[in-house]
């Protein structure tokens, strides 16, 4: 049996708008949450999809004073 090789990797960056603070462990997402899909495609025509955070810089915190 042949073993596949990638033929195409594509990266779409989405961003999710928030009408509250998402707090987790880390701090908090204000006012989108932001990830990238990548998907990898073989020449068998098999796709596979990931997802990772991010897709630019960190958004400006408000102060808490």
């Amino acid at each position: 049996m042949k073993r596949p090789k990638i033929v195409d990797i594509r990266a779409t960056t989405v961003a999710v708008p928030l009408e509250a603070p998402i707090r987790h462990s880390n701090g908090a997402h204000w006012g989108k949450f932001v990830r990238t899909i990548v998907e990898v495609e073989t020449d068998t025509g098999l796709i596979g999809l990931g997802e990772m955070g991010g897709g630019g810089k960190a958004p400006k915190l408000p102060s808490v004073d």
